[in-house]
């Protein structure tokens, strides 16, 4: 299986990425990608796995502002399905 980039899907991927970069260095992040065994994705979560990372709570959390705007973007596209 060749290299795969982190995988960021939201803003709590976003957050953590930015969070063991800043913590652990880019240089031990992109290398810790690569040490991503078996069928696992390079998910934030994953990577911070292989560094033996203990994830702080704050990053499980999303800010109010951020949930309000993902809700209304989800709002948009279900209006613009049903009609």
């Amino acid at each position: 299986m060749g290299y795969e980039p982190m995988i960021t899907e939201n803003e709590r991927d976003r957050r953590t990425a930015a969070w063991l970069i800043e913590t652990y260095g880019a240089e031990a992040v992109a290398e810790a990608e690569t040490r991503i065994a078996g069928a696992r994705k390079p998910y934030p979560s994953n990577i911070a796995k292989v560094l033996g990372a203990t994830l702080p709570e704050a990053l499980k959390r999303t800010e109010n502002a951020a949930a309000r705007q993902k809700l209304a973007s989800m709002r948009r596209m279900l209006e613009s399905k049903g009609g």
